[in-house]
Order: structure tokens, then C-alpha cells, then sequence
């Protein structure tokens, strides 16, 4: 019984209210995100809690306007606080650092390079298949790697090594000179 009653406790435990204060500058570039229609919609979304909330309106007035979850402008007001009160900050989604490259520069520079040479014995010139497989033989530390993104190096450095006409040989230096 008496663990029942710390469960009711923390039940009925009220939260802090969040208040929201704005100055002049961030309500005027607030609105200018809302009235423009530009930005992401999460951006206006978060735009529109935030002026509502200074407004003094209630989390449930502002779920109410904007058909938007509960959890959502607890998390944007909550989020104004942590960030410093930074309305930008606040809107905006930080910075992801995403999955690293696998395929660095000087792989590019490889597959490039490669494509330049001689192709392999038995082929009048570089297949993609070859190249991702010359490039995979090369950098152990390279597991996997499309025939695409092959292509979109080559296509990058404007390569076509199928086409005669657009391959550098060394030869044919050694001939101009």
C-alpha cells in the first residue's frame, strides 16, 4: 500500500511551466519565417509554437491551433531553455554528422588514375566492374563498393573510359613530344 502511494505522487507531480519571452527582433524574425512559407515546414511549425507561447498561450490551446502533438511543444519550449533562449537554435535542427566516407579523395584519385592507364589484359578498355574491383584490391580498408559510385567518380571527373576518344594514354604524350 504504501508503494501505491509514491506511484499516485509521482503521478500527480506537476511539471514546471516552460515561459517563453521573446524580444521584438525574434518575434519580428519569427513571423517573417511564418508569413514567407519558405522554410521547412518543422521550422514554421516550431515558428508558430514559439509565438504562441510567448502569447501566453496554454500547450493545449497551442495543440488545438496548430493540430500538432502535446509532446511536440513541450519539446520546442523545452528546447528553447536548453539552447540559451537562441530562437535560430531553437527552430532549427542541429547539425548531424551523418555516416562517414568511405570513399575518400585519394580513392577517387585512385579510380581516376586507373582509368587513365592501360586497361587490363583481354579489354579494349576499363570496365566499372574492373575498376571497383582494382580499387577494392588496392585499399583493404574498403569492404564494399558500387559499380555506381564508380561511375559517378568517373562521371565527376568527366571520364568515360568506354569512349576512346576521352582516355589519356601515356603513349600518346610520348608521341606529342
Amino acid at each position: 500500500m504504501h508503494t501505491k502511494q509514491k506511484r499516485t505522487k509521482k503521478l500527480t507531480k506537476k511539471r514546471e511551466k516552460i515561459k517563453v519571452l521573446l524580444s521584438d527582433a525574434d518575434i519580428a524574425y519569427l513571423k517573417r519565417i511564418v508569413k514567407r512559407g519558405t522554410h521547412p515546414a518543422q521550422v514554421i511549425n516550431r515558428s508558430r509554437i514559439l509565438l504562441m507561447s510567448h502569447d501566453g498561450k496554454t500547450n493545449r490551446a497551442i495543440v488545438d491551433a496548430l493540430a500538432c502533438s502535446p509532446r511536440s511543444v513541450t519539446d520546442v519550449r523545452e528546447r528553447f531553455i536548453a539552447r540559451g533562449k537562441d530562437v535560430r537554435a531553437t527552430i532549427h535542427d542541429a547539425p548531424r554528422s551523418g555516416q562517414p566516407r568511405k570513399i575518400l579523395p585519394e580513392h577517387e584519385t585512385f579510380v581516376v588514375a586507373t582509368c587513365c592507364t592501360d586497361p587490363p589484359e583481354g579489354h579494349a578498355h576499363w570496365t566499372l566492374d574492373a575498376l571497383r574491383k582494382r580499387l577494392l584490391n588496392e585499399y583493404e580498408e574498403i569492404r564494399t563498393v558500387s559499380d555506381e559510385r564508380i561511375r559517378h567518380i568517373l562521371l565527376a571527373n568527366k571520364l568515360k573510359p568506354w569512349r576512346e576518344k576521352n582516355v589519356v594514354r601515356a603513349q600518346a604524350h610520348a608521341a606529342l613530344s
